[in-house]
């Protein structure tokens, strides 16, 4: 099996890396046999192969690889929500939306955005463009945010709520796993580490199990788990600014 990514090296994850992210992805992938080919992009697809192009700093094709695959899976590019895609002010060209502090658009006030749809430059310049994922927690935090700041323009009252942005994932590989936590996500952080065992994979069922039931329940953040989360300091709002 081969990986190809637009990635610098394994691990940047399109934030840079996390902690040793690079160090322990490598060596998962090592662990399965599993090789990879980084700073690519995919040309085209034959029935029984896989063309790569490894591109160099300066944009120029470094080497060209034909992989042979009987099986392959292609994640493509993200673009912005296709309804919206084009209106001036509103969405970049790729079709996301740019957003302030308080997740509020600049040019029209009344929409706020969360999410993947959000626009998020890249955490730096590399040799083929890597976008910045948007996690859970992270999308989590953003609507804490946008509800609060809503909930102030309704009250005839100007926006003052910032989401942290921090990062909590757990990446599952079947009988082990990477986790991390990035506070904030982007960087700079305070909070920059990783931790890698077969813990990973059962936290992740777990938390599979308990995020279905609070959405069977209807309660998005038990007070448990508000004390949990304040007891790691893992907050999901900013201390209210006011400008």
């Amino acid at each position: 099996m081969t990986f190809v990514t637009p990635e610098p090296y394994i691990g940047h994850l399109g934030l840079d890396g996390v902690g040793d992210t690079k160090g322990l992805m490598e060596s998962e992938l090592r662990e399965r046999h599993i090789k990879w080919i980084t700073n690519a992009r995919v040309d085209h697809m034959t029935a029984d192969s896989v063309i790569a192009e490894e591109i160099a700093e300066d944009g120029a094709v470094k080497e060209r690889h034909e992989l042979p695959a009987q099986f392959k899976m292609m994640l493509p590019a993200f673009r912005g929500v296709s309804a919206i895609r084009g209106i001036e002010g509103l969405t970049n060209p790729r079709g996301f939306v740019p957003i302030d502090k308080h997740q509020q658009n600049p040019t029209f006030e009344n929409i706020f955005a969360i999410g993947v749809c959000v626009a998020i430059a890249p955490t730096g310049k590399t040799a083929v463009p890597v976008g910045v994922p948007k996690t859970g927690f992270m999308i989590e935090s953003m609507a804490t945010a946008t509800v609060a700041n809503i909930e102030r323009l309704i009250a005839g009252e100007k926006p003052n709520v910032q989401a942290t942005w921090n990062a909590v994932c757990l990446a599952d590989f079947g009988d082990g796993g990477v986790a991390f936590v990035a506070q904030p996500q982007i960087p700079p952080r305070n909070v920059n580490w990783a931790s890698e065992g077969r813990w990973v994979h059962a936290a992740k069922v777990g938390f599979e199990k308990y995020f279905l039931r609070k959405v069977r329940s209807g309660v998005s953040e038990p007070f448990y788990e508000k004390l949990a989360l304040q007891a790691l300091r893992i907050d999901k709002l900013k201390a209210v600014t006011f400008d």
